[in-house]
């Protein structure tokens, strides 16, 4: 995986690594199979980026590859070749030559599935079923009715649409793991630059600022599930899946590599975002000045987090170098009345939670400013306020990092009210 909201460049740098195209040859046909769900202008975080798409495009030319299609089938009420000409790939095509296929404009191939399920057999784009080579191109997001999508659920694109209707009229999650049984790619790059917080049909896009490649459908989409804060074994059909291929889901551990550390600390674009402060979470947030990854990472972890009810109107949220400010810090560490873009303030018996390295280390040189100068103590931190402080590391720590720490940290208080409802 990459730290990049670019496009150009961490393609590059991924498929050097992987060397996926290294065994193909002048004459092999490859299809490229992006995620084009919207044919509507405001499809970031929907759709896959069309510059992702043309990196790759150039990548196969150099690699002497002439035959390449680019191909899906968008979502209902959708139109792929109207897509085409609102993101740009009409231009990408004009300008490299190679060939749009709206997938459900093809004709289709009946194959029989694999494993037990709603479907006996299923029909596949013929363009995809005959290639040499596929290139499944996912966008990291999140999803209405599966909670996530990445690899194995963009290959719906490749059916035809009454199929794909189909699939929602039916155990939608066993149906995708029998459809990634019949089609494998050769390889996956997931765009994880723009990923949508809570559907697949986009609306509010979060600067993720990852990219991530591999061979393995269910390694990159089990890293796409801890990008936005899922547990793999909740994402019933990456569950499905694996039962599939024998493998045990919670222990299953992909063999992730950083080809680089993410940018640090910098203004998050909170742009394109839902602001952290928004009434929706039931906290008060503190946003200093943060990276992009860590910051998208927080907002995920948060939605999660609040679907759960596990946060507390006492708690507050600290992301980013001096995010409690200046006045905070002189309190050794303590929360700030009151987060950036939000009313409330914190409660006695509140936690104060710490993401990424930054904050940590201000706290913990803060608490040791604290020993070397006892009259600053005392002045408003956690501990006179009863709370917790939970330190949560890492540059960035991933969203589900962040929920997994917070599910198994809770206050006397919460520990007191969830026994009160046993």
């Amino acid at each position: 995986m990459v730290y990049s909201s670019e496009a150009e460049a961490p393609v590059r740098q991924l498929v050097e690594a992987l060397e996926p195209f290294r065994a193909l040859r002048p004459g092999s046909t490859v299809v490229l199979k992006p995620n084009i769900v919207l044919s509507r202008r405001n499809w970031l975080g929907a759709n896959t980026r069309p510059e992702v798409v043309e990196a790759l495009v150039v990548m196969l030319r150099e690699h002497g590859v002439q035959e390449i299609t680019i191909a899906d089938g968008s979502g209902m009420g959708e139109s792929a070749t109207r897509a085409f000409s609102i993101c740009g790939y009409d231009e990408i095509a004009a300008r490299h030559g190679v060939r749009l296929l709206d997938i459900e404009r093809d004709r289709f191939v009946t194959v029989p599935t694999k494993s037990a399920g709603p479907f006996r057999e299923l029909s596949i784009s013929q363009t995809v079923a005959r290639c040499d080579y596929l290139v499944n191109i996912p966008v990291i997001k999140a999803h209405c009715q599966t909670r996530m999508t990445c690899s194995l659920k963009n290959l719906k694109g490749v059916m035809p649409p009454q199929l794909k209707s189909g699939f929602h009229g039916t155990d939608l999650e066993r149906a995708i793991a029998q459809l990634a049984e019949l089609v494998r790619p050769d390889f996956i790059l997931a765009d994880g630059a723009y990923g949508d917080l809570r559907s697949e049909l986009g609306g509010n896009p979060v600067n993720l600022g990852v990219m991530a490649a591999g061979y393995d459908p269910l390694a990159v989409d089990v890293f796409a599930a801890q990008t936005l804060g899922f547990a793999p074994r909740e994402i019933a059909h990456l569950a499905q899946y694996a039962r599939f291929r024998g493998l045990n889901l919670p222990s299953f551990r992909p063999d992730l590599r950083e080809l680089n550390r993410s940018a640090g600390a910098q203004s998050a674009q909170r742009a394109q975002a839902e602001p952290l402060g928004s009434k929706r979470y039931r906290c008060s947030i503190e946003v200093g000045s943060v990276c992009s990854t860590c910051y998208a990472n927080l907002q995920f972890a948060l939605e999660r987090l609040s679907e759960q009810r596990r946060l507390q109107p006492g708690d507050t949220v600290r992301i980013g170098q001096n995010a409690a400010g200046a006045a905070g810090e002189a309190r050794a560490g303590g929360a700030a009345a009151g987060g950036s873009g939000t009313d409330r303030r914190p409660n006695a018996g509140g936690r104060t939670i710490l993401v990424g390295d930054c904050p940590v280390r201000e706290h913990r040189a803060a608490r040791g400013s604290q020993r070397a100068d006892p009259a600053r103590a005392g002045g408003g931190g956690p501990s006179s306020r009863g709370g917790a402080t939970v330190e949560i590391e890492g540059c960035p720590p991933s969203a589900d990092e962040i929920v997994a720490r917070l599910e198994s940290h809770r206050t006397p208080q919460r520990m007191q009210k969830l026994d009160d409802r046993r």
